[in-house]
C-alpha cells in the first residue's frame, strides 16, 4: 500500500503551464501558511478557495459516476455550468487572464512538486509563493513551495529560461493532490491511446 501511494506521488507528466512564483522570506513563509485560510476570498485567494471545493467535488463526482452513471454526468454538467457561472467573475476573471498572459513553458508535473524553468537562479531551501494553470484543462493551482533541487531546464525551447528548479509543495490540500494525481493519469492514458492509435494505423495501413 506504502508503496503504492509514492509510485502515485512520484509520478510525474510534462505539460505545457502558465506559472508565476513570488520569493518570501522565512517570516513571510511562514505567515503566508498560518494565515492561509484568512486569505481565503480575497483577490487570488479566492481562487484557492474555489480549487479546493473543486478537487473535492471533482473526487466525489468520480466515486459516483462508478456507482451511479447516470446521476454522475448529471451532477457532472450542472458543476461544469456553475463553473462556467463562476468564471464570470471580474475578480476572478482578471486573476486567471493575468495569469495566461505568461508564456506558457514546458514543466514536469507530480503530484508533490513541480521542475520548471527560472530566468534566474534559485538556491536550496528557498520558500515560493507559487501559482500556476495546467494548459490542458485549465485547473489553477495556488500553493507555497521550497526548492529542494537545481536540474537542467525542462524547457529547451526557451533560451531565456536558462536554470531548472525543483521544488516541493507546502501544505498542498490533499484533495488538490489527489485531483492532481488524477489528472496526471487522464493525461497519460490519452497519451498511450494516441500511441496505440499511431501504432495500429502504421501496422494496418488503408
Amino acid at each position: 500500500m506504502t508503496n503504492s501511494l509514492e509510485n502515485r506521488r512520484s509520478f510525474r507528466v510534462s505539460e505545457s503551464i502558465y506559472l508565476r512564483y513570488e520569493k518570501l522570506t522565512d517570516d513571510e513563509f511562514r505567515a503566508g501558511i498560518d494565515q492561509r485560510n484568512l486569505r481565503l476570498g480575497i483577490n487570488d485567494g479566492a481562487h484557492s478557495a474555489l480549487a479546493d471545493i473543486e478537487a473535492r467535488l471533482s473526487e466525489a463526482m468520480f466515486l459516483l459516476k462508478g456507482e451511479h452513471g447516470a446521476i454522475g454526468r448529471c451532477i457532472t454538467l450542472l458543476n461544469d455550468k456553475l463553473n462556467f457561472a463562476i468564471e464570470q467573475l471580474p475578480a476572478l476573471r482578471e486573476s486567471k487572464t493575468a495569469l495566461a498572459s505568461e508564456t506558457p513553458q514546458t514543466c514536469d508535473v507530480a503530484a508533490d512538486g513541480l521542475v520548471f524553468s527560472s530566468k534566474v537562479p534559485l538556491k536550496l531551501g528557498d520558500k515560493l509563493h507559487l501559482r500556476f494553470l495546467l494548459s490542458s484543462d485549465s485547473r489553477y493551482v495556488e500553493t507555497f513551495c521550497q526548492v529542494i533541487r537545481q536540474v537542467d531546464p525542462p524547457d529547451e525551447s526557451s533560451p531565456d529560461l536558462k536554470y531548472g528548479i525543483a521544488v516541493e509543495f507546502v501544505d498542498l490540500p490533499p484533495t488538490q493532490r489527489e485531483i492532481l494525481i488524477q489528472h496526471m493519469f487522464n493525461l497519460e492514458s490519452q497519451t498511450l491511446r494516441m500511441r496505440r492509435l499511431e501504432l495500429d494505423s502504421s501496422e494496418n495501413p488503408i
